[in-house]
């Protein structure tokens, strides 16, 4: 009975240690200027988190920070890096870097390390007032965007896996976003599929995206990331959703 209790304490502790390092994208409310969702599936049938992260926080500037990355490998040492890029990201975002600069940031902790740990990831900042989206990617699947002329991924600036070079440059993109556009940040373990290219898990992912939202409104953003199907159960999956909001004021 000693033993059951000590493993249930034990389950209690590792739950709160999990939630701490990666919170409800909402446990302090919903952003302004966007409604936000996620969906997060650890390769590790016993743990909720793994290598794969996500941010979603108003910024002191006024803006959102959206970004979803991926740590190489799995387990301790996955959770480990992961928790620190996070943590990271969200330190140089509210500093006011652009996210070009918050590679370079994330890109130099990893090439300084002994570890030699490798991550992709993208990092967005949504201006709610103009509906600017500022983002950069660093060997990282494209974002894609859903909006009336359909889904179709936004443009890929260049940039290289983080904790390969560290003379490594990253460039940005801008797009303007009309209330009611959905733009979704994810993994690979939503588009990598053995036996298919990215491009063909990208195009698949946009016809799940496609079909969830032609279903209505209601909970749009929520029941469509609840509906994306991870391509290999050995690999975490992450997917990040914010549909675009009117302007405030």
């Amino acid at each position: 009975m000693a033993r059951v209790r000590g493993t249930g304490q034990e389950r209690v502790l590792t739950d709160q240690l999990e939630r701490a390092i990666l919170p409800s994208p909402t446990a302090s409310g919903q952003p302004d200027g966007v409604r936000v969702a996620v969906r997060y599936i650890a390769a590790d049938r016993g743990l909720h988190v793994g290598g794969d992260w996500y941010v979603s926080a108003p910024l002191p500037d006024g803006d959102v920070l959206l970004s979803v990355g991926d740590a190489s490998g799995h387990g301790i040492a996955a959770t480990t890096a992961m928790t620190a890029l996070r943590h990271a990201t969200a330190g140089f975002a509210a500093t006011g870097a652009p996210p070009e600069q918050i590679l370079s940031g994330l890109n130099a902790l990893l090439c300084g390390q002994a570890r030699h740990e490798l991550a992709t990831a993208v990092v967005a900042r949504f201006h709610p007032e103009s509906g600017e989206l500022t983002w950069s990617r660093a060997g990282h699947p494209p974002i894609l965007l859903a909006n009336r002329d359909g889904v179709a991924p936004l443009d890929q600036p260049d940039g290289a896996i983080l904790g390969v070079w560290p003379e490594a440059r990253y460039e940005a993109a801008h797009r303007y976003l009309a209330p009611g556009d959905v733009v979704l940040l994810y993994t690979d373990g939503f588009v990598e599929r053995p036996g298919h290219t990215v491009d063909e898990g990208v195009q698949e992912l946009g016809r799940q995206v496609g079909s969830a939202l032609a279903e209505g409104p209601g909970e749009g953003v929520t029941r469509m990331v609840g509906q994306l199907r991870r391509c290999n159960p050995r690999d975490d999956a992450c997917a990040l959703a914010a549909a675009v909001s009117d302007p405030p004021g």
